[in-house]
């Protein structure tokens, strides 16, 4: 990774971080009881050790009539800021479930 192209403050001050994103093989699917949230083929891999990956989807597969955006937010001196969203379909067990 070419750290001096990367501005963010994360590798700015540790530049030796490494985050992978590989495309996902396969299907992915999203479901909250029985409602689709999302279906993609698209899906991406973010991986940044030692975490497991974190599946990332495209908006355009995500079933937006099945979220409400909330007001929490959080920032990663390495991704930015993420802004959340709450399953609507998973009651209290989706608040806050879906990031971006």
């Amino acid at each position: 990774m070419d750290h001096i192209a990367n501005p963010s403050p994360g590798f700015q001050r540790n530049p030796d971080k490494v985050i992978t994103i590989e495309p996902y093989s396969g299907t992915v699917t999203v479901r909250a009881g029985d409602a689709v949230i999302a279906s993609s083929r698209r899906a991406k891999v973010l991986t940044e050790s030692p975490d497991p990956g974190i599946l990332y989807i495209p908006f355009e597969d995500i079933d937006f009539d099945q979220l409400r955006k909330t007001d929490s937010s959080t920032h990663c001196p390495y991704k930015g800021d993420a802004s959340y969203w709450s399953v609507l379909p998973a009651a209290e067990a989706g608040k806050d479930a879906m990031w971006a």
